[in-house]
């Protein structure tokens, strides 16, 4: 097992594996994480290992912090958006209410950074989740947790009043298709 400096490394099992089928490797078509619509987005595509959501990422120069390095917030929107997989492998789509990222070694542009998320407690609605982010030989640059809450499709609803007609009409796919529980 591996060991952790912030983290529980507790993984709750996913309880039906056959639904990560049909989970959507996508937010949105527009999400900044995820989205293959958004040219200025991070790209994650995520996958599916056992009770773990994973992604590769090599950050684009346009996510640059310090000389040569990936900015701390590109790192941290990477993982807000793996652990929100995580939500959706677990039939509970969520919100972030809570994100930590502890950075144990600056990430370099050029660098490809695997990163594995899942669901570690859950108390009433509260979940949490906790990822790590290695390089191709093992070594962890980041460890993140962060505490989600499930929302239904409602909550998303006052936003749409404000969106461009054409995306609030494609967001209704996600009511028809039964993406929330």
């Amino acid at each position: 097992m591996d060991s952790y400096r912030y983290l529980t490394g507790t993984v709750i099992p996913v309880s039906d594996h056959g639904a990560l089928a049909r989970v959507p490797t996508m937010h949105l078509p527009w999400c900044f994480g995820c989205g293959p619509e958004n040219a200025e987005g991070l790209g994650l595509r995520p996958h599916f290992v056992g009770d773990r959501v994973e992604a590769e990422i090599r950050f684009a120069p346009r996510f640059q912090g310090g000389p040569g390095l990936v900015h701390g917030g590109a790192i941290s929107a990477f993982f807000d958006d793996l652990m929100g997989f995580v939500m959706m492998a677990h039939q509970r789509p969520g919100v972030t209410a809570k994100l930590e990222t502890n950075f144990l070694r600056p990430i370099p542009l050029g660098m490809t950074l695997h990163g594995a998320a899942w669901l570690c407690a859950q108390e009433g609605r509260k979940l949490w989740a906790e990822a790590v982010g290695e390089d191709d030989h093992g070594y962890r640059y980041i460890e993140a947790t962060a505490l989600f809450l499930p929302v239904m499709a409602e909550h998303f609803a006052k936003t749409m009043r404000h969106m461009d007609p054409e995306q609030a009409a494609r967001l209704s796919r996600y009511e028809r298709d039964g993406y929330y529980p």
